[in-house]
């Protein structure tokens, strides 16, 4: 059952993890997230629903391209901030009527759902006849440890999952490439490092080793990155209008 959040005003949205923190926790991974959504950002426009928002991250990134953002996730989320969903639901259960939603935004979600085809039913019932999905699919992130964490997609799993929902595939951008993906796991092997009473001693040797492995592993990457093996991909999907 979705609950409405009332009350006090809603905090202003956390920004995105910044273009050049390359000192913070898997900034290698959040910064080709983040460039991937921009490129693909002119395809949303009116109401858009970012299903599982989290922290309203994205929020800000489409400001001036669309006419109203909603963020919907669990109260249970793992990374809710001060800024809180409009509306707590399940993105397999969206509480809207057919047809209403000009835009949608789903990161850093399927992998994390048992059945992910649900959501692209309810994604696609949802939005207007012409209306756009922009969806991530994970091919090679590492498992996140604070979620349950069930699938990887390949590009071809993706548009097949799509086009069995009703969803026509528009544009495909591949999210980062093999070297990001060892790069990945240097940094959460420094993060396991950097736990406990030691941190006081290890915290800013091991900050300045994200630096330099993070820069240099995104050099490797853009320079051996092979569409066929990216981190993952950014979708655009648009339902296909009704037949008369």
């Amino acid at each position: 059952m979705a609950r409405r959040v009332s009350g006090a005003p809603r905090a202003t949205p956390r920004a995105p993890t910044g273009r050049w923190s390359v000192w913070k926790y898997n900034w290698l991974a959040h910064h080709k997230v983040m460039a991937a959504i921009e490129r693909l950002r002119p395809h949303a426009r009116g109401l858009l629903l970012d299903i599982g928002c989290g922290a309203r991250s994205y929020e800000p990134v489409f400001a001036g391209q669309i006419e109203r953002y909603l963020g919907v996730d669990l109260p249970s989320g793992p990374y809710l901030g001060a800024a809180r969903p409009d509306v707590f639901a399940r993105g397999e259960a969206l509480p809207f009527r057919d047809a209403t939603v000009d835009s949608a935004l789903a990161i850093s979600v399927m992998n994390y759902l048992p059945e992910p085809a649900r959501l692209l039913t309810e994604a696609a019932r949802v939005l207007k006849p012409g209306g756009v999905l922009i969806v991530e699919f994970t091919q090679m992130l590492p498992h996140d440890p604070a979620l349950h964490d069930y699938f990887r997609f390949t590009r071809e799993g993706a548009s097949w999952l799509l086009e069995r929902a009703g969803l026509e595939v528009v544009e495909v951008q591949p999210i980062g490439g093999l070297m990001a993906r060892v790069g990945l796991s240097w940094i959460a092997a420094l993060n396991r490092l950097n736990r406990g009473p030691r941190r006081v001693i290890t915290e800013i040797p091991v900050r300045l080793l994200y630096i330099v492995l993070q820069s240099g592993f995104e050099l490797l990457d853009r320079l051996t990155a092979d569409p066929r093996e990216p981190l993952g991909i950014l979708v655009v999907a648009r339902r296909r209008a009704a037949r008369g």
